[in-house]
């Protein structure tokens, strides 16, 4: 689905290849994606994975932050920004350890985004704007209910300070009567109230609020500029 973020991050990922003298093809190879995927990135169609997002900023070397927002500065011809200048190494990002637990997870249903099955699934890179960061955690989103934020499919890194409104959270629910594990649902925080939490979604768009009382945990999910180092 195009949104005006999926243009401009597309149009940035073509005018950085571009301007490197790369086709399609060489992105595709390095992400070991397909070409059709990379042309879906460019015409805007869709919003690259947080993984190809940072693998494809590293091979062009581009910040990916900027990248991130549709923008495009080469790392190495960064010039100074206010009164500091951008020193990002442009190289490949640094890899951290496999230490990240992957929380195995199972659709919800209908109502709900997934559930914590209270196994976890294996474990992840630690990004390297997080290596001192305990209690963290990973997850793969299985919804659609947050595109174009969060793509299905995507990983996200929960964890942190407390979540704050602005904050995109994964709300975990205490379980129903014969339920094992309650619904979990990833929305953005407008606002708690001391029987509410105030939440919205983008697809479609809409607020909802969940009684505080039958909530379980709120996990703030790690921003990208966050989770490399900025």
């Amino acid at each position: 689905m195009k949104t005006a973020l999926s243009i401009k991050v597309g149009a940035a990922i073509r005018r950085a290849r571009k301007q490197r003298g790369l086709v399609m093809r060489h992105i595709a190879e390095h992400n070991d994606t397909d070409v059709a995927a990379v042309g879906n990135w460019e015409t805007g169609r869709n919003l690259p994975k947080t993984e190809n997002l940072l693998k494809t900023a590293a091979f062009l070397r581009v910040d990916p932050v900027a990248l991130g927002k549709g923008e495009v500065v080469f790392l190495e011809d960064a010039g100074p920004v206010a009164d500091a200048e951008i020193v990002t190494d442009s190289g490949p990002l640094p890899a951290g350890p496999m230490d990240i637990q992957l929380l195995g997870t199972a659709v919800g249903g209908d109502d709900g985004d997934f559930t914590f099955n209270g196994q976890p699934a294996g474990y992840v890179q630690r990004p390297p704007g997080i290596r001192h960061l305990r209690n963290v955690f990973a997850l793969h989103v299985l919804s659609d209910s947050m595109v174009p934020r969060y793509e299905p499919g995507e990983m996200i890194y929960c964890g942190g300070r407390e979540a704050l409104p602005g904050d995109h959270v994964v709300i975990e629910t205490l379980p129903e009567e014969n339920e094992q594990n309650g619904k979990a649902f990833i929305k953005k925080l407008v606002k708690r109230t001391a029987a509410e939490l105030i939440v919205e979604q983008y697809n479609p768009p809409k607020t909802l609020s969940f009684n505080r009382y039958a909530i379980k945990n709120v996990f703030r999910v790690i921003p990208l500029k966050e989770l490399l180092g900025y």
